[in-house]
């Protein structure tokens, strides 16, 4: 039963989340889970989201690159962006019964994806207060610190200057 809600979920928010990128929607965020943290992906920078699948190892890569993945015919290089991030160990086991692959919107033509643990729905700029007590960050694509009515903490992940960051292209 919980495997059909789940199908479910994920059904609503990819049609929400293509609608949101075909339509001028008020949702601007994808909301992901990257080990503890939260992130927000903007609408406009991110492409499909696909079900985890075991990537194929490439040897001599960095540790928080997975490997790579086909993905409707296309090949992809796999960042597990935890471990990228320095949150979470590449090595370490995962449940990735809810993990998530999400691509890079096709404008910024990058064949990757980053490896997410589990999705959060889509967030509307409304839904946040910009959070004073964060650190500032020294990574360009990370922005500002953000609080949620819950007081949870968030930062938007810029997709595009990700794409870009010379530590983020160097996979060997």
């Amino acid at each position: 039963m919980a495997r059909s809600s789940l199908i479910e979920f994920q059904g609503q928010l990819a049609s929400r989340l293509q609608a949101a990128q075909q339509t001028q929607s008020e949702s601007r965020w994808l909301a992901v889970l990257a080990g503890p943290q939260r992130f927000l992906l903007p609408l406009s920078q991110s492409g499909e989201i696909s079900a985890y699948e075991v990537p194929a190892a490439l040897p001599h890569a960095q540790p928080w690159f997975a490997g790579l993945v086909n993905l409707r015919g296309v090949l992809c290089g796999v960042v597990d962006l935890a471990a990228f991030l320095g949150i979470a160990r590449a090595s370490a086991i995962r449940n990735h019964a809810q993990s998530r692959f999400i691509q890079f919107s096709p404008q910024l033509e990058i064949n990757a994806v980053l490896l997410v643990d589990q999705l959060a729905g889509l967030r509307t700029p409304g839904q946040f207060m910009v959070d004073e007590s964060a650190p500032a960050s020294t990574e360009s694509w990370l922005g500002m610190g953000l609080r949620d009515a819950s007081g949870s903490r968030w930062r938007e992940l810029n997709l595009a200057a990700l794409a870009d960051d010379p530590r983020f292209l160097s996979v060997v």
